[in-house]
């Protein structure tokens, strides 16, 4: 009986002692956690240039991305898992979001056949110049139409969808440069808390032993006169265990000696240029300096508004057009910094030679003005009327035929009342 209740005791203090893990949530809670997220901000309104999730992430600009993001880390924190920075990146703008996603292998060009899933980061290129300009999040797809919720739309968080048959380039499929899909099976199969888990049963396993321990202690012991054969013998091995020990110190201390140091890595990074107020043809270095010195990073540059500035290899920011571009640094595929550089009209002037007599003089004038540029001062876009030209030509022509057309009606009128006169004038005359 004794025996069959120290077994069963046994059982019990072995399961207990077991760490029970308690693992993350399935990957469909995970994106229906994601999804109630983003419809929870929908209609929340900033500016273009100003939001909530900015002030969380530390920087303020356009926030399609930063929204995105937020979502993920929001997310994980109702659920006690980690997806900001596992299944997302840690910043920057569309492009660097891609690198990071295709670096992973996570990443799905529209034309691959790929069927976004839910939660999917998705990137919209609405310039058609091959870059993405905006992102959002994957609600759900049916019937061919993709639904989402994006931040930063006209300054608010909105629902969206995508079909073949939607108005370029913000409702049309054909505006999807691709798709970011995270691993959602590595998050769903991580263990959550183990480690506190694991230290508890540590602490009941240590106490259990304390407890073994002192009902041992409280046995009598049967202690035999040793002899002095034995002594002498057990002495002697004592004494060859601590010259063998000295030999092994010794070789593992020349093997440490020999080992080299682990390469040093990233922690921080800080981003520099001389200007961030450019006129057009302007051209800055954007640097960037990495903590601590001499740590390894592979750096890259992104910007989403390549019609404004263009980068060459080491970060060379030449200005091309006229607005505002945000330019993302990113180390290690971990690290982000991005800045804004403001780009104006050149306002130099130039030297215009003009020969009058033989004799060269010299005018000073300013450079002439373009039609877009002209037209960008009025706040017309000329890009989007040009990429939209299919949507007003026709009511366009419309409209001036039908001016045309009254006009001569008009005109016709005009000339039949001046004819009218003419005649009554003539008859009264000949009275």
């Amino acid at each position: 009986m004794k025996r069959l209740t120290s077994v069963l005791l046994a059982a019990v203090m072995l399961l207990y002692m077991i760490p029970m893990t308690a693992y993350s949530a399935s990957t469909d809670s995970i994106k229906s956690t994601i999804l109630s997220v983003a419809h929870g901000e929908v209609g929340y309104q900033g500016t273009r240039q100003y939001s909530k999730y900015g002030e969380w992430y530390g920087y303020q600009g356009g926030w399609c991305t930063t929204f995105a993001i937020w979502c993920y880390h929001t997310a994980g924190d109702k659920l006690g898992t980690e997806l900001y920075g596992k299944m997302c990146p840690l910043g920057g703008n569309c492009n660097s979001m891609i690198s990071w996603f295709s670096n992973k292998g996570w990443y799905h060009t529209r034309g691959s056949g790929y069927t976004p899933q839910k939660g999917d980061f998705i990137f919209l290129d609405w310039s058609g110049n091959g870059s993405a300009q905006h992102v959002g999040i994957v609600d759900y797809v049916s019937g061919g139409v993709i639904h989402t919720v994006e931040g930063n739309c006209g300054a608010k968080v909105k629902e969206r969808q995508y079909s073949k048959s939607g108005n370029k380039p913000y409702s049309n499929v054909s505006a999807i440069l691709g798709y970011g899909s995270p691993n959602w099976s590595a998050v769903a199969s991580t263990p959550l808390k183990a480690k506190k888990q694991t230290t508890a049963a540590k602490k009941k396993q240590s106490s259990g032993a304390k407890k073994t321990t002192a009902k041992a202690t409280t046995k009598p012991k049967t202690t035999a006169k040793p002899k002095t054969t034995a002594t002498q013998s057990s002495t002697a091995k004592a004494k060859k265990a601590a010259t063998e020990k000295k030999k092994t110190t010794a070789k593992s201390t020349t093997k440490s000696t020999t080992t080299t140091a682990p390469p040093v890595v990233a922690k921080d990074m800080t981003i520099h240029a001389a200007t961030n107020e450019l006129e057009i043809g302007d051209s800055v270095k954007l640097d960037y300096t990495v903590k601590p010195n001499g740590a390894n990073a592979v750096v890259g540059y992104f910007c989403d508004d390549e019609n404004i500035i263009e980068i060459s290899e080491g970060g060379i920011i030449t200005a091309t057009g006229e607005g505002t571009a945000t330019v993302v640094v990113c180390a290690n595929d971990e690290i982000y910094r991005q800045c804004d550089f403001v780009v104006t009209e050149s306002k130099a002037e130039v030297t215009v030679h003009t020969p009058v007599d033989s004799v060269e003089k010299t005018t000073l004038g300013k450079v002439k003005k373009t039609a877009q540029q002209k037209l960008s001062e009025i706040g017309i876009n000329s890009e989007k009327l040009v990429s939209h030209k299919n949507y007003y030509i026709i009511p366009v022509c419309i409209i001036g035929a039908t001016a045309f057309l009254s006009l001569s009606i008009l005109a016709v009128k005009a000339l039949a009342k001046e004819i009218r006169k003419r005649k009554e004038e003539k008859s009264l005359t000949s009275d």
